[in-house]
């Protein structure tokens, strides 16, 4: 029986370790996936101040209204939600392993040393300030996490209390 309990302790390792693997392997798609949402829905709010960008330059065009304030607030609200776009978009490439070219923006593995579709060398400079970003982007999103669960926790007192305050 003694050769037996150490086959079977092997078979017990290997599949706490592959089940750690997957694990980790599922926990990064969740996180991929998740930021590719929050992706696609700042996407769609940039098209949607595109789309009142043209109304309020139609407005001032045909009509002659002036609509300099409502421009300027738009292009506003679309630089911040572009900024936000980029720190997303660096997030699922950090978790990927991925960099862009600095020649064409073609995602690459982050050990690459030539760009896959231009050709261009890569710089070991541009690895490292790659990894500095990933670095400021990953502590923005704790200190988003931090901010949400704050957040939450609020939420939760208040519903407690406004519970307490019923049930009296």
């Amino acid at each position: 029986m003694g050769k037996f309990d150490e086959i079977f302790d092997d078979v017990v390792i290997n599949a706490k370790a592959a089940a750690a693997v997957v694990s980790k392997k599922a926990s990064t798609v969740y996180d991929t996936s998740k930021h590719k949402i929050t992706a696609a829905e700042i996407r769609g709010e940039i098209n949607k101040r595109l789309r009142d960008l043209g109304k309020f330059t139609y407005k001032r065009e045909v009509f002659g209204t002036d609509t300099s304030a409502e421009i300027e607030k738009t292009v506003a609200e679309i630089k911040e939600l572009k900024e936000n776009l980029d720190i997303v978009n660096a997030h699922i490439d950090s978790v990927k392993n991925q960099r862009k070219c600095p020649n064409c923006d073609a995602k690459l593995p982050r050990n690459s040393v030539f760009c896959n579709i231009c050709g261009a060398k890569l710089d070991e400079c541009e690895a490292e300030t790659a990894e500095a970003a990933e670095q400021v982007v990953e502590e923005a999103a704790e200190e988003e996490a931090a901010a949400v669960e704050s957040v939450a926790e609020t939420a939760a007192e208040t519903v407690e209390e406004a519970l307490e305050d019923t049930a009296e």
